[in-house]
């Protein structure tokens, strides 16, 4: 079980700080990032690792059939529309506050619906009693996240010049509801990792077929409103502006945020049945934790005054005590 925390803990690391090189760029605007990262991250390595690793991939989706693909497909466009309204939100509230909102509200529905709709005979087990304990506590968690940045907005006395809180919150909240497609995605495409298997794929390896469907709807989604962006203000040329170092940046989002998945998938199978439900919590966690961390060394809590500071604190220590709950959960009965 601690090894399998340890790949938990280390993928939500690395997805924490996938947005941390957006800080860097420069001439870019969001759009032109966000696109790049997207066909990276999204669509090219995913297809590349699946064809790597998989020799008979293309036969593996024929045996797992159309609407397999197609249910997959559409979670993933679900979630795609969900990362949009992630990088937004982020701009309006900050790395720190957005993770903590976005990725506790996914956490949550990510991992109670799953729950309710395929195990729902584990839910009012003893292990299903505790999950829903480590729930309530990281909810509480984000309450406080999403609390010491209302804070922090009334102690600097400004609005974010991409918006106020409130709308920047109502966005975060909604990319929280779309974010958690992924677990439900996740929890359905049993179709494929089991084509996958018929064709001997090691069970270590298994989502790296799912991967690059689920991916690919989000890719859709994603890489259609940056280039509508990028064409209704006419700034195509900023391409052009630092292009080494932005794509370089771009690059470096993707691989830390591509191979978040893999590690996580890898963790969260070897938890057995409940690893999809019960890692996704602690994933998120480990990702906000890491968010707060970053956003507290680049200066994200500057002049925001001890009260935002120690609401961050207590969101921070509740979202970590909701992780030992959750993995506690894996030993009861």
């Amino acid at each position: 079980m601690f090894a399998t925390l340890m790949l938990l803990l280390l993928a939500g690391g690395m997805n924490g700080s996938f947005t941390l090189p957006m800080k860097y760029v420069r001439g870019w605007q969001w759009e032109h990032t966000w696109l790049v990262w997207s066909l990276l991250g999204m669509l090219l390595l995913p297809l590349a690792v699946g064809f790597s690793t998989i020799p008979n991939l293309t036969l593996v989706y024929h045996a797992a059939g159309f609407h397999s693909l197609m249910r997959t497909i559409i979670y993933g466009m679900l979630w795609g529309i969900g990362a949009i309204l992630f990088g937004l939100g982020i701009t309006r509230v900050g790395l720190a506050v957005g993770f903590g909102i976005i990725l506790g509200t996914s956490s949550l529905i990510g991992t109670v619906v799953p729950l309710v709709l395929r195990h729902r005979d584990r839910l009012f087990t003893a292990s299903g009693f505790v999950t829903l304990a480590g729930l309530s506590v990281m909810l509480t968690g984000v309450a406080a996240c999403a609390l010491a940045g209302r804070v922090r907005e009334a102690a600097m006395q400004q609005c974010s010049r991409h918006g106020s809180f409130t709308a920047g919150l109502v966005i975060c909240l909604l990319s929280g509801v779309g974010s958690a497609s992924m677990s439900m995605a996740l929890n359905e495409s049993a179709p494929i990792s089991r084509a996958a298997e018929s064709f001997g794929v090691p069970q270590a390896i298994l989502m790296n077929a799912v991967w690059p469907v689920l991916l690919g709807g989000g890719v859709i989604v994603n890489a259609a409103f940056c280039a509508y962006l990028i064409l209704r203000n006419g700034n195509i040329a900023l391409f052009a502006k630092s292009a080494g170092l932005n794509a370089g940046l771009a690059a470096a989002m993707a691989l830390l945020w591509s191979g978040s998945n893999y590690v996580y998938a890898a963790g969260a199978r070897s938890m057995g049945s409940l690893g999809l439900v019960l890692g996704w919590p602690i994933f998120m966690a480990a990702i906000v934790l890491t968010a707060n961390g970053w956003g507290l060394l680049t200066g994200e809590w500057r002049g925001a005054g001890r009260t935002a500071a120690r609401w961050a604190a207590i969101g921070c220590l509740l979202l970590i005590l909701g992780i030992g709950i959750i993995a506690s959960s894996g030993g009861s009965s």
